[in-house]
């Protein structure tokens, strides 16, 4: 198998990425790492190991865990911290069928902390704390998306980097391999579910319960109206840096046919063929991702983090990220600097 190190600065050796270079762990043995932590903020580890068509390998085997490289001082104040991971389990690969002849995964299971909803202890709250609560989306394939009746996020980072313009908002959308920080000041005391929007995964498992001080009964849910989600939001409209170089990249899918999978193609070509993004060393590069596709593809860079520019042609400036979606035939321009040597993976972090 192999770790990655999401979200951390370190070389293509300790990267964990056969991709570029990195040594697998070997079959009953070990390999040890060293790496001075940075940046801090909620980063989180996985294995890097290819699954392909196996679904008890890979991400989708639940190796993964939180990695909190904790700042000289903390963002705003809180009274309890909770981290947060939504997982799908007991996966199942479903051909679609028309139009599109295409493949996907389907699961029986999902878990928000440890264990499916109305199972497991509750978090305990009092009525005028506020939880911070740290959310992984650490899926294999599926978008988080969150909510917490009658109370509101307010959003403080994005994958552990402080963002520029904090703001409340009702709803969490967390796309695969994404962190969000975000502090619910509890002013709203009953017995409540923290839990997916999306019905289908909520009777399935993902969320938990709120249980404010001397508050029992039955879990409380309400839908949300028409609820969305902006990055843009939560950053500023300040003008950023010319780039040194501009790439272009367009993401597509096939069926691949008479195989329980498909396709995924960058610029028409297909891994290991994809041509490799050639940089200089302390220049500022802008990769536009062009995402041609139905579905949403969260998209992380290796070793770096990178300032989202524009979102759909929204402007935006100051959020530091390091995985983002892409939405459906949107086209998202990031900025990076490579100033960390070596080979590194640029890919969309779903499976399928």
């Amino acid at each position: 198998t192999s770790v990655h190190w999401h979200g951390q600065y370190v070389t293509a050796e300790t990267d964990g990425a056969e991709e570029e270079g990195s040594p697998f762990v070997p079959a009953h043995g070990h390999l040890r790492v060293s790496f001075t932590p940075k940046p801090a903020g909620t980063r989180w580890y996985h294995t890097h190991a290819m699954a392909m068509d196996d679904l008890t390998r890979g991400a989708y085997s639940g190796q993964y865990g939180f990695l909190l490289v904790e700042p000289k001082s903390q963002p705003g104040n809180y009274d309890q911290e909770i981290f947060l991971a939504g997982r799908h389990w007991s996966p199942s690969i479903t051909h679609r069928g028309a139009p599109n002849n295409d493949w996907t995964v389907d699961y029986k299971l999902c878990t928000l902390r440890d264990h499916a909803l109305g199972f497991g202890e509750p978090i305990r709250v009092r009525q005028g704390q506020k939880v911070l609560f740290r959310i992984l989306n650490a899926d294999a394939t599926r978008q988080l998306n969150l909510a917490l009746p009658g109370h509101k996020f307010r959003v403080i980072a994005l994958d552990g980097n402080p963002v520029p313009t904090p703001k409340e908002v009702d709803l969490l959308t967390v796309a695969v391999a994404e962190r969000v920080d975000a502090v619910v000041e509890m002013n709203q005391p009953g017995v409540w579910v923290l839990g997916s929007t999306r019905d289908e995964d909520r009777n399935i498992g993902m969320g938990v319960v709120i249980e404010y001080a001397d508050r029992k009964g039955e879990p409380q849910w309400k839908a949300l109206v028409n609820p969305t989600w902006d990055y843009t939001v939560f950053g500023t409209h300040g003008k950023t840096p010319e780039p040194d170089g501009k790439f272009d990249l367009m993401f597509m899918m096939v069926p691949d046919e008479g195989k329980p999978f498909n396709r995924w193609m960058i610029n028409n070509k297909v891994w290991p063929d994809v041509d490799p993004l050639m940089v200089k060393a302390g220049k500022r590069y802008r990769i536009a991702l062009h995402n041609g596709m139905e579905d949403g593809h969260p998209v992380h860079l290796h070793r770096h983090s990178f300032e989202l520019i524009s979102v759909g042609g929204k402007p935006t400036a100051g959020i530091i990220k390091d995985t983002v979606n892409v939405p459906r035939n949107t086209v998202v321009e990031v900025d990076f600097l490579a100033n960390n040597p070596g080979t590194s993976l640029l890919h969309c972090h779903l499976l399928e």
